[in-house]
């Protein structure tokens, strides 16, 4: 084994490795034999053939010093990050919020509510439950949800309501307006259904992230005051409403309600039915008098902001037509996917506090579509305040002089 090279390292094993080196623990080879030969000096051990090709010499590195520079590399890289709060990881980072009474979020499906349509009237028409509505393909996947009751249409009823439930775990379900247009089989007399704006009851969530996690352990230690700061507000609203501390701004400059108010806004994807959400945190923390003395806190979802954008896409050369059909398809939903409508791409999101980059955005897709060369915006970077940025209306069309 070679010694550690701490360039390869990441920054918080960089960090310990120097506590280490610091503290005068041996990490490299020769600075581990010159520890064991001070040790057999002060014993009075004489080593007559110290030689690197001493058999003997071979044999006590093989037992004492490969083995402790494995050990101070697993200490190192391993131990001592995950001793703390600030830099454990995973399972380590559950052992953490385990002794101070904090479990990591698992994950969670998707419920919500599916429209059924239909034309002709007069006779009652059955929706079973178990009936299954689906997406067009989205990054390559189809999204399903399944009905959780039978539901009917009555005799003068053109359209109704019937629960769902996604078919598996995950945010990845929470898909805006729109997206859920078909039936995996057909039923005679239904002829459309569709998920309507705030069709999201309760949003699907993913196994929680190691930050948010992280961060609600660290509010157990502010919680534990008589004094409601911002870490107990927001760990308050978490836990009501199930969502990860980073979507959580509360903002207390500028008191909207006198000395001692303050608002706190929650970011939630795209079709989410925020009312039940909001009312149920709200009575929790005013009208059950879950709050600090004299506060007066109110949460609510973030303002939105509403965007028009159109986009000219344009071939790299070579592309065909069938290649930028194609390309306009996944194009539109990595924009909306940017713009929380949907999670299938890796790309960066609107947030709030923060600019949004149509430069950035133009690269992710080019970068996930080899038959672009272009993407021009009809507008220009958005800057967010105490807002979130939502898609209005989205129009792509390819470039005239897209094939040359």
């Amino acid at each position: 084994m070679g010694d550690i090279n701490r360039t390869m390292l990441n920054d918080t094993q960089q960090f310990f490795y120097d506590r280490a080196k610091e503290a005068g623990i041996p990490l490299t080879q020769n600075e581990i034999e010159t520890e064991f030969q001070k040790s057999a000096d002060t014993e009075t051990l004489t080593f007559n053939n110290n030689s690197a090709f001493s058999p003997f010499w071979r044999f006590l590195r093989s037992v004492a010093v490969y083995p402790f520079q494995q050990l101070i590399a697993f200490v190192i890289t391993s131990v001592m990050p995950n001793l703390f709060l600030k830099t454990a990881e995973k399972q380590y980072l559950n052992l953490i919020g385990w002794s101070r009474d904090v479990e990591r979020k698992g994950k969670t499906a998707l419920v919500g509510v599916i429209t059924f349509y239909r034309i002709n009237t007069g006779t009652s028409l059955p929706v079973a439950a178990g009936t299954v509505i689906k997406t067009p393909a989205i990054g390559g996947k189809v999204y399903r949800v399944v009905t959780t009751e039978e539901g009917a249409f009555g005799t003068d009823d053109v359209s109704i309501v019937i629960p769902v439930k996604a078919e598996k775990e995950g945010a990845e379900y929470n898909l805006a307006a729109g997206y859920f247009t078909s039936l995996e089989t057909p039923i005679t007399g239904i002829t459309g259904v569709t998920n309507a704006e705030g069709w999201i009851i309760t949003p699907g969530a993913d196994d929680e992230g190691d930050e948010d996690y992280r961060q609600r352990i660290r509010a157990r230690f502010s919680a534990s005051s008589d004094w409601h700061v911002t870490a107990v507000y927001k760990s308050i609203i978490a836990e009501q409403i199930g969502i990860e501390f980073s979507r959580i701004h509360i903002g207390y400059s500028d008191a909207p309600r006198g000395p001692g108010s303050a608002d706190a806004y929650v970011l939630f994807d795209d079709g989410v039915a925020t009312g039940p959400y909001l009312d149920t945190v709200n009575d929790y923390i005013g009208g059950q008098g879950f709050h600090g003395l004299g506060d007066d806190l109110q949460v609510q979802a973030f303002p939105e902001t509403q965007h028009d954008l159109s986009v000219i896409l344009h071939a790299r050369v070579g592309s065909s037509s069938a290649d930028m059909d194609a390309a306009q398809a996944v194009a539109e939903q990595i924009i909306r996917c940017a713009f929380r409508q949907n999670s299938a791409y890796d790309v960066e999101k609107t947030w709030h506090y923060r600019r949004f980059s149509m430069a950035n955005l133009a690269a992710e897709i080019m970068a996930l579509v080899p038959a672009l060369s272009s993407v021009e915006f009809s507008a220009g970077d958005i800057v967010s305040a105490a807002t979130i940025p939502r898609l209005q209306s989205l129009t792509l069309t390819i470039a005239e002089d897209a094939y040359g």
